[in-house]
């Protein structure tokens, strides 16, 4: 008697979930064409069972994921990438967000090999318009959360700008000022950059009748980024720090500072043992530069001798 085979490759029984894989073997004489057309369909029904995954869900796994595989780390567009299921749908998973996970196509379908038909040459460049078309949608949805990132980056800056004229009332950022203020944004951050105007206000602002003068606010404005940068520094090198703040002394005592002169003499004097507490009241009490140009320069020399005569003593 002659027999035909259905190949399913997974198969679903209605009762307890149980799956296993089996062939389907119908005897052709006693096997009608309808009951042949009801098997095929319900065969369809068994195959289709998996519900598609919706192009937006995709989109935010990918966007989730930042378009890279998750299992070997390579990016899109280098590689097609898939939406996998980290709990298989035959084993109760669902298409939750929470259940996928982004893969590139050689993680997700690994190497199998499969018997060649009539069709594999049509299959194959069917499969490659197919893989081109995702291709295309996914850079597409990259494109999109880029344009995301960069609007979200220009409306954290407008709420600066909007933070800067709470802070004084009656004056707003220029054109100029906001491109300043996205700069001192991507340098510093958000919060550090909040945090520099707060303390430019504090130090620079004048009152006029409880009104915030033109002037100072310029100034106040002026200085963000360079608190920026000295708290910055502050944060990364305390004692260079500190020598950025004796120099800033003497520019706003002195008439004249030679500034890279300034803080090279501050470090030889530091390098010379002398403590950043004397280099600071020297500072303090300086009436012009040659006068405090000489005095660091003396006691330099002085304190690298007395380092000599100390080394001698020890040797």
């Amino acid at each position: 008697m002659r027999s035909f085979l259905l190949d399913i490759e997974r198969f679903e029984t209605c009762t307890n979930r149980n799956i296993f894989t089996c062939p389907i073997v119908l005897d052709i004489y006693i096997v009608n064409s309808i009951v042949i057309n009801d098997l095929m369909t319900a065969v369809e029904n068994i195959m289709t069972r998996r519900k598609a995954i919706p192009k937006k869900l995709r989109f935010e796994v990918f966007k989730r994921d930042s378009f890279t595989c998750q299992y070997c780390g390579h990016k899109s567009p280098d590689v097609l990438l898939v939406i996998d299921h980290i709990e298989p749908i035959s084993k109760g998973g669902t298409n939750s967000i929470l259940n996928l996970i982004t893969s590139c196509q050689a993680c997700n379908a690994g190497k199998s090999d499969r018997q060649l038909t009539d069709t594999s040459i049509l299959d194959k460049q069917r499969r490659q318009l197919e893989d081109l078309q995702e291709r295309k949608e996914q850079i597409e949805m990259m494109f999109q959360w880029q344009k995301s990132l960069l609007n979200l980056d220009d409306q954290l800056t407008n709420q600066l700008a909007e933070f800067w004229s709470e802070l004084v009332p009656g004056f707003a950022l220029n054109e100029r000022g906001i491109k300043i203020l996205k700069s001192h944004k991507r340098k510093f951050g958000l919060e550090e950059v909040m945090t520099s105007m707060k303390i430019a206000v504090d130090q620079y602002i004048e009152y006029i009748e409880e009104e915030p003068t033109k002037q100072s606010v310029e100034v106040a404005w002026n200085k963000v980024g360079g608190i920026c940068t000295n708290r910055k520094r502050a944060r990364e090198n305390p004692i260079e720090h500190r020598l950025y703040y004796i120099r800033g002394i003497l520019n706003n005592r002195l008439n004249y500072v030679d500034n890279g002169l300034a803080l090279r003499l501050l470090h030889d004097a530091l390098d010379a043992n002398i403590s950043i507490e004397k280099l600071e009241q020297h500072a303090k009490t300086s009436t012009n530069w040659s006068g405090w140009r000489a005095d660091i320069e003396d006691l330099i020399e002085r304190q690298n001798l007395h380092n000599k005569k100390s080394s001698k003593e020890d040797n």
